[in-house]
């Protein structure tokens, strides 16, 4: 709303201002009487905003009671006797006779003949290896180990204890040579007749037992079961259910609907309208002096100093004041009134 206000403000602060600048060109006589300039106190309309508290009428909603007619329905129970005929079924037992099959076993004496292996003991020739040792002389290779004693020169290490110039003990080494005895071993291989014992395998004939089963054919007899079907009879008990009919009396609730009428209440809202003030932002055009260039009025010497045709082109009520000078010739001065130029 407020920008609104503000867009018409400018537009008629646009249209306000250049009615002053156009009646100012309108006086101002052409560019080729180069007038001078002076300041005019002119009145224009600004716009001003301002706040202002006004009453409004609001539509409001109110609740209210009201009461109405409704009716409902009741259910509402009713007794009463029905004899009804119903069926029971009692059990009765009854006894039938059936027929049925029986597996009789039948025996039977049954003479076989089978065979059934005897175990025998039998004698055998057979021959085998049988290893002997059997002396046998040969030669080997065999080392004797022998030597001698011999008496060698060795050289033997001593200690001898002294004294020296101050009178202390001391102990030098001294090298002897001694004679020693020495053993000399000597290796000497020569041949040696050695016995050995040499296994010999020879063919020796032994005899053995082996037992045997020889097949015997032997006779027996068995009794057989053979089955054989026979038809008998038998008492079977069995029950019956037997329908029976039969009287009763009972009691039946029913439920009837009852309408019904009662008062009810409502809540209804209901509208009115309420005065309330609010704040409202006006625009108000207010009166402004301002200041304003335009024309000042020249002796008709130096209005005019253009030729007749170019100088008075303005209408005749916007014309220069009467000059004697300001139009020359009189007949081409824009057909303006003859007071602006005779």
């Amino acid at each position: 709303m407020k920008k609104r206000l503000w867009a018409s403000v400018a537009a008629l602060g646009l249209l306000v201002l250049p009615i002053g600048r156009a009646s100012a060109d309108q006086c101002c006589p052409q560019p080729a009487c180069a007038p001078a300039t002076c300041m005019v106190e002119r009145t224009v309309l600004v716009p001003e905003m301002s706040t202002e508290t006004r009453k409004i009428w609001v539509t409001e909603c109110r609740p209210e009671t009201q009461t109405r007619k409704v009716r409902t329905c009741k259910l509402v129970q009713e007794s009463k006797e029905v004899t009804e005929e119903y069926t029971v079924f009692k059990q009765e037992c009854r006894t039938r006779q059936e027929q049925y099959q029986v597996s009789v076993p039948e025996w039977k004496d049954v003479t076989t003949e089978y065979t059934v292996m005897v175990p025998t003991t039998e004698k055998r020739q057979g021959v085998r290896k049988v290893a002997k040792c059997v002396p046998t002389t040969e030669k080997r290779t065999v080392c004797e180990h022998s030597g001698h004693w011999e008496d060698r020169a060795v050289q033997v290490q001593t200690f001898v204890q002294g004294c020296d110039s101050c009178g202390r003990p001391t102990c030098c080494p001294q090298t002897t040579t001694c004679t020693q005895k020495v053993w000399v071993p000597e290796v000497i291989q020569k041949q040696v007749d050695v016995t050995v014992n040499k296994i010999v395998c020879e063919d020796q004939p032994y005899e053995y037992e082996v037992s045997v089963c020889k097949p015997e054919k032997r006779t027996c007899t068995q009794k057989v079961c053979t089955p054989k079907c026979e038809t008998r009879t038998r008492d079977v008990q069995f029950t019956v259910c037997v329908p029976e009919k039969k009287t009763c009396t009972r009691t039946v609730v029913s439920c009837k609907p009852v309408m019904e009428e009662h008062d009810e209440q409502y809540t209804v809202m209901v509208p009115h309208k309420v005065e309330k003030e609010i704040q409202v932002c006006v625009c108000k055009m207010v009166e402004k002096k301002i200041q304003v260039k335009t024309c000042c009025p020249q002796p008709a010497q130096t209005c005019c100093s253009a030729p007749a045709p170019t100088c008075c082109t303005a209408p005749a009520a916007n014309c220069c004041q009467a000059a004697p000078t300001c139009c020359r010739p009189a007949p081409t001065c824009c057909n303006a009134a003859p007071a602006c130029c005779r």
